[in-house]
């Protein structure tokens, strides 16, 4: 975690906040390397459901990366753009019942909680937190 942390405060990363989150979601880019990832913060400032779209985020199993650690530190010195935004879809949402029924099916997964929850959150990157799911996900 120490070296995600260094990696994050030492290379050049551009942070924005992704417009119509209800939740911190940022888009984290390296100019240097031209790659551009999401970072899902949905309790921040609690970062144990703190999920990534890069690749050292889904392999190793660590629950952080550069680019969470550098979206932590970001929105700890820009505080307003952690403000929730307007009220999130209610739990009887689609959205929120594909993310139960993912949680239900990996329940009795005994990988460690960050890899349990990358399918269930995959959810809230793939369809957003005010889109309706199409019949076919549901």
């Amino acid at each position: 975690m120490a070296e995600r942390r260094a990696r994050a405060f030492e290379e050049p990363l551009d942070i924005r906040r992704h417009p119509g989150s209800y939740y911190p979601m940022l888009e984290v880019r390296n100019p240097m390397h031209d790659t551009h990832y999401l970072v899902m913060l949905p309790e921040y400032p609690d970062r144990s459901s703190a999920m990534c779209t890069c690749a050292d985020f889904a392999r190793r199993g660590l629950g952080t990366c550069k680019h969470v650690e550098a979206g932590l530190r970001w929105l700890h010195f820009h505080p307003k753009e952690a403000v929730r935004g307007p009220a999130g879809p209610p739990r009887s949402d689609p959205l929120w019942r594909e993310i139960d029924r993912r949680l239900q099916a990996e329940a009795t997964d005994p990988a460690p909680i960050a890899l349990r929850l990358r399918a269930p959150g995959a959810v809230l990157f793939e369809r957003g937190s005010t889109e309706e799911l199409p019949a076919a996900g549901r």
